[in-house]
């Protein structure tokens, strides 16, 4: 008997552990039985049931105690109707099976792919009416899959069956939205249907997601947050967002980060300055834009996630980060941009013809980024170091840096942030044919060069 090669039928007084770490129940022989088949059958025969769970499901299971993983062997049998589970791929991304022992360049060079279930159920929609009223879900209880041949056929039989799109995580990126879309989408015959929405063809299947109404615009976590604000640091308001991110209640972070941006930054400029031990920082938008992206991947990070893996979502720039801790460039930058702006319309409405000419020449090659040396001479007391003000002022107004040095300190000091060409070169004071700058690469000093828009050396010779 099939019993009998399963070891019943079993006497045993207490459960126990076996060896294997499976539960062996205790079953009592209290001398009741019931013929079944001609064959006597008792308690020892019968496996593990709870009468609660066999009158409201109606339907035969068994119950184990699982104290570990390889204890749990099936959950549910004799499911009705019977469920297929239903694979799908992105485009060029079908799964290819092969042998351990095939080599991977003669699995790659393969000219014929066998058709996956998710391509043959697409090339049914192509010649068959009838399915293109379906979508991929609906598809399974008219049609059935061969394995064997790789086509889709229709069903004979009056036996129901269920599909049931395979799980994928919302942090999957557009394949979600993909998934999503194949429960609603009926008849693609390419993934171009799939993207389609009102006749037309989105970029993304999120696009189309976003399209067809079923993703959330967000509107409530950008207003929380927004309120939230106006009571809590951006700091905190940066934790929110971070927490909706990991748990995966925005449909579109970037749009909501977008539109909270003032509510996440509005402290980075104090939380840098804390964090260096510096007072009076200047940063421009674009800088506090890097650094609060940099604030938020330093949160995410420590959650296992990281700002790459957020479709649309921008990357910091370290470049930028690094410029708010250089001291030398924030010092070029801690000027009142109001009263620069107010002395350049001063000092501009009194340049004569050649020196606005000469003014014009210089903010084309800075405003337009061409580079270049000029040198500007001419008698004592005709404007130079006039139009080297009105220069000066102009760029640093608009949050630039322009650098003021001499060849002598007296003259140094007549110059708005001025310093001489030795101290901010690093260029040694007695000068042979082996003299060099000693600035290191990459150092402060190479910073401040590479961010300067404006070097005016006065007094040179």
């Amino acid at each position: 008997m099939e019993n009998v090669l399963k070891d019943f039928q079993k006497t045993l007084q207490m459960t126990h552990i076996d060896d294997d770490g499976y539960p062996v129940y205790r079953r009592r022989d209290n001398r009741n039985n019931v013929v079944k088949y001609g064959v006597s059958l008792d308690n020892r025969y019968v496996v593990p049931y709870n009468k609660t769970l066999l009158k409201q499901y109606q339907a035969h299971m068994n119950l184990e105690w699982c104290n570990q993983l390889g204890s749990i062997k099936y959950d549910i049998h004799y499911r009705t109707p019977l469920v297929e589970r239903l694979s799908f791929h992105l485009q060029d991304k079908q799964p290819v099976v092969f042998k351990p022992s095939q080599h991977v360049t003669n699995v790659v060079s393969k000219p014929i792919i066998v058709p996956s279930q998710f391509l043959a159920w697409m090339e049914c929609n192509s010649y068959n009416e009838k399915a293109r009223e379906l979508s991929y879900v609906e598809f399974s209880t008219q049609y059935i899959w061969n394995k064997s041949d790789k086509v889709r056929t229709r069903r004979k039989t009056k036996i129901k069956s269920l599909g049931r799109i395979n799980h994928i995580s919302p942090k999957s990126g557009d394949v979600y939205y993909m998934h999503i879309l194949l429960n609603k989408v009926k008849g693609p015959t390419c993934y171009e249907d799939i993207k389609m929405v009102n006749m037309t063809v989105y970029d993304s299947y999120k696009d189309a997601y976003y399209a067809l109404g079923l993703l959330d615009d967000d509107r409530e976590y950008i207003s929380s947050i927004q309120e939230t604000h106006h009571w809590v640091t951006a700091s905190f308001c940066r934790s929110l967002f971070v927490m909706l991110i990991t748990s995966d209640s925005l449909s579109r972070p970037h749009h909501v980060f977008k539109e909270t941006y003032n509510c996440l930054s509005d402290d980075d400029i104090h939380v840098r300055e804390q964090e260096i031990g510096v007072k009076g920082l200047k940063l421009k938008p674009e800088a506090i834009y890097h650094l609060t992206l940099s604030y938020i991947e330093k949160s995410l990070l420590s959650r296992g996630l990281s700002l790459k893996l957020i479709p649309n979502m921008s990357l910091h720039d370290h470049k930028y980060i690094q410029e708010s801790c250089n001291m030398l460039i924030q010092d070029e930058l801690n000027y009142d941009l109001s009263s620069l702006e107010f002395e350049h319309q001063q000092l501009h409405s009194q340049l004569n013809v050649e020196q606005k000419n000469v003014y014009d020449i210089f903010m084309n090659v800075v405003n337009n980024k061409k580079g270049g040396v000029f040198f500007l001479y001419g008698y004592r007391g005709i404007g130079k170091t006039f139009v080297c003000k009105t220069l000066h002022a102009a760029i640093r107004s608009k949050c630039e840096v322009v650098i003021n040095v001499a060849s002598s300190g007296i003259v140094a000091l007549l110059l708005s942030g001025g310093r001489t060409v030795h101290s901010r070169f690093h260029i040694p004071i007695n000068l042979n044919e082996n003299s060099f700058c000693y600035i290191t690469p990459g150092n402060d000093v190479v910073a401040l060069l590479n961010k300067a828009s404006l070097i005016i050396w006065d007094e040179a010779q």
